[in-house]
């Protein structure tokens, strides 16, 4: 079932695979949390040995459908089997269903930010995922070789004006790539070279072209890189949380990989680290 990706949909529970999904966020409940905290809210009125609960679907129109699967006998065969239907949510008083959705919706957000709490681990998840991540890493690797470039850009860099134009044109390509590479595989974006990179290599074949010029002159960053860039991103991302910003340097305040867990939650409330 698909209803839940729509826009229209407040909130979403899987009870076969034990998913909830609100405002395009997907959690895959873990089995205690399930059985403390959701089962005793579906049951025995929702959910039951019987007659099980299969997904619950609430629109933001407040309207809600839910799918069940009951252990019924075949009235021909005699036969017990299982049996996929929609339940007739009619029968209810609206307040019943307002209700466990209600108490559904606190539900997810109280796992959601059980699960998302610790920054550290977040961040090595989100490292450790393929496509669904993939930009996040290119994106703040990007940002990463803007701030380490920065210094061509300064009037007093020890540059020719070819050699500024070449740190200007790589910058320029850097800033593109969402823009320019979008619509193929996070896995197949490419990184152009830096100017420094293209002078080691002109020594080598003279024959290389004029910088970027070339498809030699990009290239495809492994897994191993994004790793090694873990530490540094997680500090760059508790200081755009600090500052509000993503994309701009962090202004004022300052965030410290020793920092606890409840320091970086309360910048969150807070606008910042003191």
């Amino acid at each position: 079932m698909n209803e839940y990706s729509s826009q229209d949909v407040a909130l979403y529970l899987n009870a076969i695979n034990r998913t909830m999904a609100k405002n395009g966020v997907t959690k895959v409940i873990t089995d205690d949390f399930w059985k403390d905290e959701i089962v005793p809210i579906l049951y025995p009125i929702w959910d039951s040995d019987r007659d099980k609960l299969e997904s619950f679907i609430r629109y933001k129109t407040g309207v809600a459908l839910m799918n069940k699967n009951k252990f019924q006998r075949n009235q021909k065969t005699g036969e017990y089997k299982w049996v996929s239907y929609e339940m007739n949510l009619d029968a209810f008083e609206k307040a019943e269903i307002d209700d466990l959705y209600t108490k559904l919706d606190a539900k997810f957000i109280e796992f959601r930010d059980l699960s998302d709490i610790d920054l550290e681990g977040k961040l090595a998840s989100q490292f450790a995922a393929d496509e669904y991540t993939n930009w996040t890493k290119i994106t703040i690797v990007r940002n990463f070789l803007l701030m380490d470039s920065d210094w061509s850009q300064l009037g007093d860099a020890p540059l020719t004006d070819d050699e500024k134009a070449q740190w200007v044109a790589y910058r320029k390509k850097l800033r593109d790539i969402p823009q320019e590479q979008l619509s193929i595989p996070p896995s197949n974006v490419k990184f152009p070279i830096s100017p420094k990179k293209y002078a080691e290599m002109l020594v080598e074949n003279s024959e290389l072209g004029a910088y970027l010029a070339s498809d030699e002159q990009f290239f495809h960053i492994a897994q191993s890189v994004y790793r090694k860039f873990a530490s540094r991103s997680m500090s760059y991302m508790a200081m755009a949380i600090t500052t509000k910003q993503v994309d701009g340097m962090p202004q004022n305040r300052v965030y410290s990989e020793s920092n606890t867990l409840d320091a970086i939650l309360r910048a969150i409330d807070d606008g910042g680290l003191d």
